[in-house]
């Protein structure tokens, strides 16, 4: 297993120099990008090539993205626009599906190796309706994403059509080949109940986790250690398996931005790093 970090917790900053330096000293070069305007310009392709380019210079590199879930950062704040590939709209499913695909044409742009698709919103209410559009969804994806060469991986998202058994389920439907993986979020599973049993569920078709702590009541995006995930017996369960995909730190900046990109990534990742230790994967 290999930590890396989603750049989540930069979402307030576009990645510029300034964020792009701080990142290359966080001792994280290899990054999930997280897939929003203006943090990354992932629907332009020329912008798209020359931020590539940047992260080369800065020693770094996108192993994953997260895949597009809302238009722009200012969009989600400001006027709450968001996109859902369970809409009960039709033409607002049309968005988020073609948002999607794009969203993996640039993964592989920036080299990434897997993008983390969220089925829906935290909370949605599931019924037969969303089970099919969802079903729906990801059949479609699943070419676009073989065509680009990016693994696509589905996240639990606190939602009761997005539980383990739920994905796998859909997965064994529309995706027997296995092309598919998913991506188990260890806070939300927490939040949702049995981290552990969750994570055990999820072995046959786990490829890339992302990892943060809370109380097991509100998906605080803590650093880990800071909230009551079980991490030794986590940690335990994923060696025994000896997994070896990546695990994307996903942290939260509650201070949306103010704090500045050199002290936000200072201030969680020493806590990361206490954290390593403390478990025996590292500093």
């Amino acid at each position: 297993m290999e930590f890396t970090l989603s750049t989540h917790l930069l979402v307030y900053e576009e990645l510029g120099a300034t964020a792009l330096e701080a990142l290359a000293a966080s001792g994280y070069p290899k990054l999930e990008l997280w897939l929003a305007e203006p943090h990354v310009p992932w629907r332009n392709a020329a912008a798209l090539a020359n931020f590539r380019a940047r992260l080369t210079d800065y020693g770094l590199s996108a192993t994953s993205v997260h895949l597009p879930f809302y238009p722009s950062v200012p969009e989600l704040l400001e006027q709450n626009s968001r996109w859902s590939l369970i809409d009960g709209a039709k033409n607002a499913r049309k968005e988020a599906l073609n948002a999607t695909a794009d969203g993996l044409h640039a993964a592989a742009a920036l080299g990434a190796e897997c993008g983390v698709l969220h089925l829906g919103w935290q909370g949605d209410a599931w019924n037969s309706s969303s089970d099919g559009w969802a079903r729906e969804a990801v059949a479609e994806l699943v070419p676009v994403a073989r065509e680009a060469g990016v693994k696509l991986l589905l996240e639990n998202i606190i939602s009761s059509g997005t539980r383990i058994s739920k994905l796998i389920e859909l997965l064994d439907e529309v995706d027997p080949a296995g092309d598919v993986g998913l991506c188990v979020d260890l806070g939300h599973a927490h939040v949702e109940g049995n981290v552990v049993e969750e994570l055990t569920a999820a072995l046959p078709r786990l490829d890339h986790l992302h990892v943060h702590d809370n109380d097991g009541s509100n998906d605080s995006h803590l650093p880990p250690g800071q909230g009551t995930i079980p991490w030794q017996q986590v940690m335990d369960q994923l060696r025994s398996v000896d997994f070896q995909g990546y695990a994307a730190l996903e942290l939260r900046d509650y201070s949306r931005g103010c704090a500045g990109c050199a002290d936000t990534l200072r201030q969680n990742l020493a806590d990361v790093s206490a954290f390593r230790k403390s478990v025996g994967a590292g500093a």
